[in-house]
């Protein structure tokens, strides 16, 4: 009988989980966690958003802060404990580990080059090449400015801004430039959307949007059909954000058009991915409902919502791309998990990586590749080397640490082929990398690519490790392509 009841309380459970643990993302399963981080991590978090413990000083918050810890259950007990008795039971002991990816070494592909600054610390939140000029755009989230530097590092303007930069976007008649307000995660609506001009190399700004909240990302384009600007623009907050885009008035009024009134946007694109001859919107989405999420073009400005991939919340989606990584001629969606920020020391889970998905005939997406890489904030695809098979870099900013050898940079020869050879990337390990970008900088026919330092973040790091990061001035490596 004792064993009837077990069973029964296991398999209430399950039910429970799949009703509560779906209301604002996929539901995670047990094996996403091991038991520890359920316990002590994960359970007392919950606990809280259920209404089941209280928030200590609830009412000392803004009104839209408090109601997402409620002030009533929203399950008993008697409920949270068989949906809590359900994981423990359920989850590993210790996350399952893959392999180490066999690399052979140094690569010869791309000359190392670090950007040095004198800077307090390096804390790079944006880079860019500037192919018109042959520049390089750093933006420096501790100082809250862009640089514009010569290809050694060498500055040639500052932009002083209010807040740290998160996105530049380079247009003939202006850089567009978003203001987070904060470095660090925050709800407060104090971010901005900046215009920069240029008059005879010195920048003149001006604020175009303000009161965002935390925006990471803008893509500037006609999004009506009206002959203006409008502004899609990433307001990813914390627990409170929002993704939508904005019209701006020949008379300087503006309007609003929400499409996600959810936190968590990091990136959006521009794209046809139906054939219709009108540009798509592709988001990812990091927190709430994980993924990426379409918003098809009906005209005219209106757009409807199509999911297109799904994640776990666990997974911490942290980049994506189109590009055609099997080089069938079809751009493919490459994703990166590794947001690994969440605790002090977070399990090292099997799944962060670089993730390729294919188109299917039915407007779907399907996994075709997966190649692990802890902490994963990054990855490029392109002919690096110019013989008609696909390359890949791909960058760590929460790294393996305990192996001796952090996996922070990687490069794939012949990625998604038989012969794909994994190699590092020289003076990799003297940054901690959450940015990039990736052009021809040099003009000489490759593909180069510049990585951005932010030296300090969540997790444990060997001290020694994080004087290195953090001392040594280095704010971007830029690698040069040597194939030509």
């Amino acid at each position: 009988m004792h064993v009837l009841d077990v069973h029964s309380r296991s398999d209430d459970g399950k039910v429970l989980a799949g009703k509560y643990c779906q209301s604002c993302h996929v539901q995670p399963l047990p094996e996403h966690l091991d038991k520890p981080t359920w316990v002590a991590k994960v359970f007392p978090i919950m606990r809280k958003y259920l209404g089941l413990d209280q928030l200590p000083q609830r009412e000392t918050l803004p009104h839209d802060l408090a109601a997402f810890y409620p002030t009533f259950p929203a399950m008993s007990e008697d409920e949270w404990f068989a949906v809590a008795q359900w994981y423990i039971d359920n989850a590993p002991s210790v996350l399952p580990q893959p392999a180490p990816v066999k690399v052979e070494g140094i690569t010869e592909r791309f000359e190392s080059i670090p950007i040095v600054r004198d800077v307090q610390m390096p804390m790079t939140t944006l880079v860019k090449f500037d192919v018109v000029r042959k520049n390089l755009i750093i933006g420096d989230g501790m100082g809250n400015a862009l640089f514009v530097t010569d290809l050694a590092g060498k500055a040639i303007s500052r932009i002083a801004l209010s807040g740290p930069p998160s996105c530049v976007e380079v247009r003939p008649d202006a850089w567009y430039v978003t203001d987070m307000g904060r470095l660090l995660p925050h709800d407060s609506a104090i971010g901005s959307l900046l215009q920069v001009t240029w008059v005879r190399d010195s920048p003149m700004i001006s604020i175009l949007i303000d009161s965002l909240r935390r925006p990471v990302h803008v893509v500037v384009a006609d999004m009506n059909a009206d002959g203006r600007n409008d502004y899609l623009i990433c307001e990813y907050g914390n627990l409170i954000g929002r993704f939508g885009w904005y019209e701006i008035s020949s008379n300087g009024k503006k309007k609003y058009h929400s499409l996600a009134p959810v936190p968590g946007a990091i990136r959006a694109v521009l794209r046809d991915i139906n054939g219709d001859g009108k540009l798509d919107i592709i988001v990812q989405m990091a927190q709430a409902r994980e993924g990426l999420f379409a918003y098809m073009n009906k005209g005219k400005g209106r757009y409807v919502a199509k999911e297109l991939l799904v994640l776990p919340p666990s997974f911490g989606s942290s980049s994506f791309e189109f590009a055609d990584a099997n080089g069938d001629g079809i751009d493919d969606i490459v994703v990166t998990t590794g947001d690994n920020g969440d605790y002090d020391t977070p399990p090292l889970k099997p799944y962060h990586g670089v993730y390729v998905f294919t188109a299917r005939k039915d407007g779907s997406f399907r996994q075709e590749f997966f190649q692990h890489l802890d902490g994963a904030y990054g990855a490029k695809i392109r002919d690096f080397d110019g013989n008609g098979t696909k390359d890949m870099l791909s960058f760590s900013y929460f790294p393996r640490l305990d192996r001796g050898d952090y996996d922070l940079l990687r490069y794939d020869s012949g990625v998604m082929t038989s012969s794909v050879t994994s190699w590092r990337v020289a003076n990799a390990e003297i940054g901690r990398w959450l940015v990039s970008d990736v052009a021809d900088v040099d003009g000489d026919g490759d593909d180069d690519m510049l990585i951005g330092n932010v030296s300090i973040g969540p997790g444990t790091v060997p001290e020694e490790t994080t004087r290195t990061w953090m001392n040594n001035g280095v704010v971007a490596l830029y690698l040069r392509n040597t194939t030509k």
